[in-house]
C-alpha cells in the first residue's frame, strides 16, 4: 500500500475517534507491527489492520449497521445482540469499501480483533494480542499476556481468550460463544504439543 494512502486512513481515522481512542489505535499499531517483526509476518498488513481495528467503534449503532449491510460480512446472532460487537464487522466493511483494502488477512485482522476465532491467521492472532497488550493498557496479568506474546503468539491468545472470559463472568456478562470456540481451539492447539 502507498504511504500516502496510509497518511489519508491515518488522518481519517484520526478525526473519527476520540483522542484517548486515537491513542489506543496508535499503540496498537505500534505493538501489531513490533509483533509481526517478531514472529516473521508481514509488518506493513500488521501496521494497515492496526490503523483500521477500531476506526468503527465510535460509530452511532445506525451507520456501523448500514456498513455491515453493504459488505459481505455478517453479524452472527450473539453478535446482533451485544452492539459493542459490531465494531469489528463494520471496521472490515469500511476497509474493504472505503479503502478498498481486498486482502484476506487484513480484513480478517481487522473483523476478529475483538472475540478472536478457532484457525485465525497468525497476523489475526497479533492484532488480537496487540489490542490486548499495548501499551496504553494496565492491569493484573498483563505483563504475563506480553511475555507470552513475545515468545508464542498462539500461547498469547489463549492467555487473552482465558483473561477475557474471567473479567466477564466476573462481571456477570454474557460470553460469546465465538470466545470460548477460539479459547478451546487455542487450548486445544497447546495441550497438542
Amino acid at each position: 500500500m502507498a504511504a500516502q494512502k496510509l497518511d489519508q486512513i491515518k488522518k481519517w481515522v484520526g478525526v473519527r475517534v476520540h483522542p484517548e481512542r486515537y491513542r489506543h489505535i496508535r499503540g496498537v499499531v505500534a505493538t501489531g507491527r513490533e509483533l509481526a517483526a517478531r514472529h516473521g509476518l508481514p509488518i506493513d498488513k500488521a501496521e494497515l489492520a492496526g490503523w483500521l481495528h477500531d476506526c468503527a467503534k465510535e460509530l452511532p449503532r445506525a451507520e456501523a449497521l448500514a456498513w455491515i449491510r453493504k459488505s459481505p460480512f455478517k453479524l452472527d446472532e450473539g453478535e446482533k445482540k451485544i452492539p459493542a460487537l459490531w465494531h469489528p464487522h463494520a471496521g472490515a466493511a469500511i476497509a474493504l469499501i472505503q479503502w478498498k483494502i481486498t486482502d484476506a488477512k487484513i480484513l480478517e485482522a481487522i473483523r476478529y480483533h475483538t472475540l478472536g476465532k478457532p484457525k485465525m491467521s497468525p497476523l489475526a492472532q497479533a492484532i488480537f494480542i496487540a489490542d490486548f497488550i499495548e501499551p496504553g493498557r494496565g492491569f493484573k496479568g498483563l505483563d504475563r499476556v506480553r511475555k507470552a506474546a513475545r515468545r508464542n503468539l498462539r500461547e498469547a491468545v489463549l492467555l487473552k481468550c482465558s483473561m477475557t472470559v474471567s473479567y466477564l463472568l466476573e462481571k456477570n456478562l454474557e460470553v460469546h460463544g465465538r470466545l470460548l470456540e477460539t479459547w478451546k481451539y487455542f487450548l486445544d492447539v497447546k495441550n497438542e504439543k
